[in-house]
């Protein structure tokens, strides 16, 4: 009696579906980092609008982002955006636009011409920017190269194969290369390079925009690239989420160390190489060792869990067993409750489910009743307790062999239980259909045992006792024992009444089959009622073929019956001989006769007519049934 679970789930299938988690926050991780470039551009966009420096820059001081760039930063945020909802249209169309405006920028840069597109936006403001700038308005050539990167990226986003993806993660990674070297030239204040590798500074907010872009654009494939390993649940996956901030943390920390303390004199600038190596070094060192470890404990941690996942998926496999009704009950006062139940226990009350309800909410109140008396024996003794009980369910009265087992370390206050019942109804009703077989076995033997001996005490009477009386004795006994042995194929049920009268007519009594007309539906007559009527047969065609309608070369018998009356139905039989020698009723009566009119009437409780007409003897039975079909004899 244990709660209905979903049905257990493969590893295979928890991991398709950690993969669906993975990209569910893959996707929401490129929108928000979309719509983060969408703000910082503007905000930047503001800025300008309302001349204020500090909205262009973040930091005062700084470079600030040129209205291009901010452009640039809304309509890639944008299209990243589309994408992420999946309207691939829109996403490429700005995909494009961000492409025209890099490639004409980089044109400027390489050709040293002015297309006129850096002052089209706040021309009045860009010129009075207090820092200078080789070319007001214009953005810098790694920003340009980093929002074409970021738009052919964003393009080879709706395209598939492995090609494209590792185009898209090369463009990407290139990207964040670009941004961390200039954050890094911000945080420690340093100058751009120069001479053929030189370069205007990117500002602050163009760093951050272009760095969300492009996370936005990596989250896109969530299935591929090195984006979609730091969000999944393998324990890859978790231990590189734990290393990377160190490694992008210690390294950063480290050189703002030493940059502190060269400045501050705490050791001249040429030992700032070997300080910030070796301590990189050991704070590396120790974070790998930190990752180590704390993998080998997750390593563990999963293995744990997918045992207990297993076994799990067994125990409830073993709960939901065919038969078994498994249950977890909890008592408190004078009742119980079950905390967890299994379908076939629920099916049982004509319920869904039975789990949060009173076990006398569920069970008929003597039940109940009963159930919660062995519970308590059960928690006097501490031991397991088993008994066999019939259960009024709502298909019908069930029988059960129920173990309650104590569950150790439960509450003493609230005792729980678990319960395991299987179900025995069908071995109960083979049991008592057993034991009323064998009862009436019983009377069956009896009753023959006292026909024998009434059919030996008629048949060897005084000096009858020949060779020719020996021989009537036998059939008679055949007989019986045709009876017998129908009901024997029937589990002593019944006997078709129709293979009953095939097996004592004809060559049973001396004669042949085609001497009979034989019809009637097929009827199954009860034990009692079979023998006896196997005995009238038998005596009826061993008078036809010594005095009736057998005796001679012409004579037939038709044995015919069928159904009359309302339920409980009655059969009626008939025994009618024709063609015979002329009948006369007989002065005395024969064992023969006594059997069919006195004992026969007495054994199925009903009228039995025995008639000698001068045409033929008519015989008319009627008796009670158990069963009929359609079908004919």
């Amino acid at each position: 009696m244990v709660e209905e679970h979903r049905s257990p789930q493969t590893i295979g299938s928890r991991s398709s579906i950690d993969n669906e988690h993975s990209w569910s926050r893959l996707h929401l991780l490129a929108a928000c980092s979309a719509l983060t470039s969408v703000i910082i551009g503007a905000i930047v966009i503001v800025g300008w609008t309302l001349d204020a420096i500090t909205l262009t820059q973040f930091f005062m001081g700084r470079s600030a982002m040129q209205p291009v760039t901010a452009v640039c930063a809304v309509l890639t945020g944008a299209s990243v955006l589309s994408a992420s909802r999946r309207a691939i249209g829109i996403a490429s169309a700005l995909a494009l636009c961000v492409t025209i405006i890099a490639i004409q920028t980089l044109v400027q840069h390489a050709f040293a011409v002015d297309l006129g597109t850096d002052k089209l936006l706040f021309p009045r403001a860009v010129a009075a920017q207090p820092a200078f700038y080789s070319f007001p308005g214009r953005m810098a050539e790694p920003t340009a190269v980093s929002f074409l990167l970021i738009a052919v990226a964003q393009l080879l986003a709706a395209r598939h194969g492995r090609r494209s993806s590792l185009l898209l993660t090369a463009c990407t990674t290139i990207v964040l290369m670009l941004v961390t070297i200039a954050l890094a030239s911000h945080l420690f204040v340093v100058a751009p390079l120069t001479g053929i590798l030189g370069f205007t500074q990117v500002a602050v907010p163009t760093a951050l925009a272009l760095g969300a872009s492009a996370i936005g654009v990596l989250a896109l494939r969530p299935s591929e690239g090195w984006l979609g390993l730091l969000v999944g649940e393998s324990v890859a996956a978790t231990a590189a989420r734990w290393l990377v901030p160190g490694v992008v943390i210690v390294p950063t920390v480290v050189a703002w160390l030493a940059a502190r303390g060269s400045a501050a004199g705490v050791f001249p600038n040429d030992f700032r190489l070997a300080f910030t190596t070796a301590l990189t070094v050991i704070l590396l060192v120790t974070l790998a060792l930190w990752g180590s470890r704390q993998l080998d404990k997750l390593v563990s941690v999963r293995r744990v869990t997918e045992t207990l996942r297993e076994s799990e998926a067994t125990l409830r496999a073993f709960f939901e067993t065919e038969g078994l009704l498994a249950s977890i009950v909890e008592v408190r006062g004078g009742d119980a409750r079950y905390l967890s139940a299994n379908r076939a226990l629920s099916r049982l009350y004509g319920r869904e489910d039975v789990s949060g309800l009173a076990v006398r909410e569920v069970q008929p109140p003597d039940d109940a009743s009963a159930f919660l008396q062995r519970v308590k024996q059960a928690q006097a003794s501490g031991l397991p307790t088993s008994l066999e009980r019939s259960i009024e369910a709502s298909n019908g009265v069930r029988w059960f062999i129920e173990t309650i087992s104590p569950i150790a370390g439960s509450p003493v206050d609230a005792p729980r239980f678990t319960t395991a019942a299987l179900d025995i109804t069908e071995r109960k009703r083979a049991e008592a259909q057993q034991q009323l077989l064998l009862l009436e076995l019983n009377h069956r033997v009896k009753n023959t045992l006292a026909v024998v001996q009434s059919l030996a005490l008629q048949t060897f009477r005084g000096d009858q006792a020949t060779p020719a009386a020996r021989r009537a004795f036998d059939a008679r006994l055949a007989a019986v024992a045709a009876a017998h042995h129908q009901l024997v194929r029937q589990d002593w049920r019944a006997a078709s009444i129709g293979v009953l009268v095939g097996d004592v007519v004809g060559p049973g009594c001396g004669t042949t089959f085609d001497r009979f007309d034989i019809a009637g539906p097929d009827v199954m007559l009860p034990p009692r009622t079979s023998v006896s009527l196997a005995l009238a047969l038998h005596e009826l065609c061993t008078n036809a073929v010594k005095y009736g309608a057998l005796s001679n070369d012409s004579g037939r018998v038709a044995v015919s019956w069928s159904i009359v009356g309302e339920a409980p139905g009655r059969l009626r039989l008939i025994w009618q001989e024709s063609g015979g020698p002329p009948v006369s009723a007989p002065s005395a009566r024969g064992f023969g006769s006594r059997l069919i009119e006195r004992a026969l009437a007495a054994e199925l409780e009903a009228p039995v007519e025995l008639i000698f007409l001068p045409g033929g003897v008519r015989c008319v039975v009627e008796t009670i049934f158990a069963e009929a079909s359609a079908d004919a004899a």
